[in-house]
Formats: C-alpha cells, sequence, structure tokens
C-alpha cells in the first residue's frame, strides 16, 4: 500500500493515481458510448412525434435511482473500501451493457427493457461515483489534488463526452448497434478490474448505522456556508445544459444539421474535446480566483447554448460545442476541487454523494422539461430559453453568492 508523496503538484508521481486515472479512462469511455447507443436503440423504435419523450423517458430512469440512492452511496463510500464498491458496480454495468447486446443482436423491437436496464445502472452509479471521487484524496497528497483532480476530469470527460460517444458514433454508423453495445461491456469490466487493484485504508468504523452517519453528514453541510453554495450550484448543468442537449442531440442532427447518426457521437465529442482542452489549460495555467470563475462559467455557458440554439451549420454547432466544453471545463473541475479541499476527510465520501445527489438529481429534472418542451415547441426554442436561464443564474451567482465568488 502506498502513501501520497508530498511535494510534488503532479500527481502522477502518486504510484496509486496512474492506476486510478486509467481505470476511470476505460470506463469513462464505456459510459460514453452508452450515452450514443441507447438513445438510438430508442429512436429507431418508436414514432416521430414521441421521440423526445422516449428518450427524456430512459434519461430519467437512469438518473431518478441515481438521485434517490446517492446519500446512501456516499456513507457506503465511508464505511466500505471504495475499491470493492467499484470493482462491483462496474461489474452490473457490464453486465447490463450485454443484456443490450442481446436486445440489439436479436433486433427487439420494443423498448419498455431499456427502462428497466437504466434504472439499474442509474442505482450503481449512485455508489459509484462517490467512491470513485472520494478515492482520490486517498492516493494524492494534498499539493497534488488539485491537479489530481483536473487530471481526472480531463480523463474521465475526455473519454466520457469525447471519446467514448465518438467510437459509439462511429461503431454505430459503421458496424451497428450491437457491436457498439459488445465493445461498452468489455470496457466498463475491464474498467471494474483495474479499480479493483488500488488497495488503501480500509474506512475505520464510525460506531453508527447508516442512517446515523447519513444524518452527521447532513448537519456538517447544513454548517458549511461554502459547501451549501457549491452544491446548490451543482444543480445547474444538470437542469439546463446537460438535459436539454441530450435529449435534442439525436433529433437535431437528423432534423437540423441534416447529418448521419455518427454526428450524435462526435457532437458530444466536441463537447468532450472542449472539456480536456480547457483541463490541460487548467494544469497549466490555473485560475487565481477560482470560485469567480465557477460563477462566470454558468454565464458564459448559457450564452453559448442560445448561439447553439440557433445553428443549423454543422462547422459552427461543432465549432460552439468545443467552445461551450472550455468553459464547462472551469466548473467541472474547480466545484469538486473547493468541495474536497473545504471537506473534512472524514466526511468526504458523504459530502461527494450530496454532490451525486444534486447532480443527478437535477438531471431528470432537466431530461423532464427538455424533452416537454422539445414536443411542444421544437428544438431551438427549448435549447434558446435553457441557455437564458442559465446565464441569468451566472450573472445572479457573480453578483450575489459571495461564499464561492470569495473563493481563492
Amino acid at each position: 500500500m502506498s502513501e501520497p508523496q508530498e511535494g510534488s503538484r503532479n500527481p502522477f508521481a502518486a504510484p496509486l493515481f496512474t492506476r486510478w486515472w486509467i481505470a476511470s479512462l476505460v470506463a469513462g469511455t464505456g459510459v460514453g458510448i452508452q450515452s450514443v447507443s441507447v438513445p438510438l436503440f430508442i429512436r429507431d423504435r418508436v414514432d416521430l412525434e414521441w421521440r423526445a419523450i422516449a428518450i427524456s423517458g430512459a434519461l430519467i430512469a437512469q438518473t431518478l435511482p441515481a438521485a434517490l440512492l446517492a446519500l446512501v452511496g456516499g456513507v457506503m463510500a465511508d464505511r466500505v473500501e471504495r475499491r470493492r464498491i467499484l470493482a462491483t458496480t462496474y461489474s452490473v454495468a457490464a453486465g447490463i451493457a450485454l443484456a443490450y447486446v442481446a436486445l440489439s443482436f436479436f433486433d427487439a423491437r420494443v423498448v419498455w427493457p431499456v427502462y428497466i436496464l437504466s434504472a439499474l445502472v442509474g442505482s450503481a452509479g449512485a455508489f459509484t461515483n462517490p467512491a470513485r471521487q472520494s478515492l482520490l484524496p486517498q492516493i494524492v497528497s494534498r499539493t497534488q489534488l488539485q491537479n489530481g483532480v483536473i487530471f481526472g476530469t480531463m480523463g474521465f470527460m475526455a473519454t466520457l463526452q469525447f471519446l467514448g460517444p465518438t467510437v459509439g458514433g462511429l461503431l454505430v454508423d459503421q458496424t451497428g448497434l450491437t457491436s457498439a453495445f459488445a465493445v461498452e461491456t468489455l470496457l466498463l469490466a475491464t474498467g471494474g478490474l483495474v479499480f479493483a487493484g488500488i488497495v488503501t485504508t480500509a474506512p475505520s468504523p464510525t460506531g453508527r448505522n447508516i442512517r446515523q452517519d447519513l444524518v452527521e453528514g447532513l448537519r456538517y453541510v447544513r454548517g458549511e456556508p461554502t459547501l451549501r453554495s457549491l452544491l446548490i450550484l451543482g444543480a445547474v448543468p444538470g437542469i439546463f445544459f446537460i438535459g436539454p442537449f441530450a435529449v435534442t442531440l439525436p433529433i437535431l442532427v437528423p432534423d437540423v444539421l441534416s447529418a448521419s447518426d455518427k454526428w450524435v457521437g462526435l457532437l458530444w465529442g466536441c463537447f468532450g474535446g472542449g472539456v480536456f482542452l480547457g483541463s490541460v489549460a487548467l494544469t497549466l495555467w490555473p485560475l487565481p480566483r477560482r470560485g469567480l470563475a465557477v460563477c462566470a462559467s454558468n454565464l458564459t455557458g448559457g450564452l453559448v447554448l442560445v448561439a447553439y440554439s440557433a445553428s443549423d451549420q454543422l462547422v459552427w454547432s461543432a465549432s460552439l460545442l468545443v467552445a461551450w466544453g472550455l468553459g464547462a471545463s472551469v466548473f467541472m473541475n474547480y466545484v469538486v476541487t473547493l468541495l474536497q479541499e473545504h471537506t473534512q476527510p472524514a466526511m468526504m465520501g458523504r459530502v461527494m454523494s450530496m454532490y451525486s445527489l444534486v447532480f443527478f438529481a437535477s438531471m431528470p429534472l432537466g431530461y423532464g422539461q427538455a424533452g416537454l418542451l422539445t414536443t411542444t415547441l421544437g428544438i431551438e426554442p427549448t435549447l434558446f430559453y435553457n441557455g437564458m436561464v442559465a446565464a441569468c443564474i451566472g450573472l445572479a451567482g457573480l453578483l450575489w453568492l459571495k461564499p464561492v465568488r470569495s473563493l481563492p
């Protein structure tokens, strides 16, 4: 068992970080493929007028259990060795992906199994995310933590939002859905296996039951204005960015941009590429006012989404998504870093689970409102209205959210 090395800001100097990073990349690629393959599976099996509702329903089915179980997942991350949680949950996810292989191979024309499988994936994710995020402070030193978060986000999001969707879109376009689901299965199983090899100190028993640990975590956050404010901001991406983008993209590509299905993956990849480039830039040129940058990222992201809503050109849409990813990298990296820097180690799993709770609870709201708006008003108004609301929230944060805005 290796202890984090003090002094260096390079997280790769900590031996276990490389394994954690590789596992995150492999697993993120598998999940990224799923973000393309499942919506396309649904889209091709429902009537045209119900596509947005059907896709948003599957996304809600996945994220709602993740929200409901997120706090329990955080408590478990503070009670059980985190590598064991990750090995188990990714094995479950791989088994579910294998079920999709069967559905696609036999060309099942029904979509109801997708909602059950999505709920199972979301339930596993409630335990995966707190365990993966709270494992990082155990394997790097405090001086390595910020760059560790950035490299972790850079790798995971680059695969989740760039490599995975791009590979998924190309596989679906060239060889079909079955091969995409098969590659996803292999990657998720491999990610779980690599995580299983990260041995850290087991959590010390708290002497309390799960409910008591959960209540203690809630009281802790309630007494910390900085943590409360950061957690509130964590709801913005799911409701106003991810929800509208994910629901509209499989429909926007053929209907507005007149492009083939591979561009569903490639446009996801443009956003992920922006996140990757932004994360690289943050490791080289850290921003001096991270709290201010977090608030500003919602304002700029909303304005980019407004511009994206008006685009009917593939090149312009792709360019805007890269720009959107650059701004999103600031939010993704700095919110997690600031949460971890201001949280006591014994509370890390519970605080990160609350971040997961806010994030996953916001996503069903985003998917639901985007599905309804797209069905009733259309793609462009849905994206426009969400962009404007996000920009207003960002402006309000810059003006009034002092606990975050003042953070160095």
